[in-house]
């Protein structure tokens, strides 16, 4: 039972570590006026591969996404397109574009933080047996959020409303 425990307490930890690097990438949007999303890809041992974080606006293009951002940098990391094994974690719920390209990329989890009810494609927009029709080998995970990305997006929003 304790060797149970102990494993629960490390793999929280972890996840912590994870989330607080991901609102950093987040963060690093926000100061950029974009939607402050941030995501990062992990191997199979646990090492960060990869970071990324939302430059649509700045770069004047749609699929400039964090998540798109970061599979692409463990593309290069990785010399290769699949990403067998890693898992995707970004704090807020993706997109179907982003969904999609974490599928097709053949990563093997995606963690994140927040729902999006506007335009995010997991508990938003679909079942579990829709996306397991969808995505049969994607395991997706809902992780605990701290309430520090839904009060970063509270603040890009309020300031974009501020400006109009």
């Amino acid at each position: 039972m304790a060797q149970i425990e102990q494993v629960k307490q490390n793999h929280m930890k972890e996840l912590e570590y994870y989330q607080k690097i991901v609102l950093a990438l987040a963060q690093k949007a926000f100061q950029k006026k974009e939607i402050p999303v941030g995501a990062i890809v992990v191997d199979k041992t646990g090492q960060i591969i990869s970071r990324g974080y939302n430059l649509s606006h700045t770069k004047k293009d749609a699929i400039e996404h964090a998540e798109i951002r970061a599979l692409k940098a463990a593309f290069k990391t990785t010399g290769d397109w699949r990403l067998d094994g890693c898992k995707l974690i970004v704090n807020l719920e993706p997109c179907l574009m982003c969904l999609g390209a974490i599928a097709n990329a053949r990563v093997q989890e995606v963690a994140y933080y927040l729902p999006d009810p506007q335009f995010g494609s997991v508990e938003s927009r679909f079942t579990k047996k829709q996306l397991a029709k969808l995505f049969p080998r994607l395991i997706i995970k809902k992780e605990i959020d701290t309430g520090e990305t839904k009060v970063l997006l509270q603040a890009f929003f309020k300031e974009l409303r501020t400006k109009n």
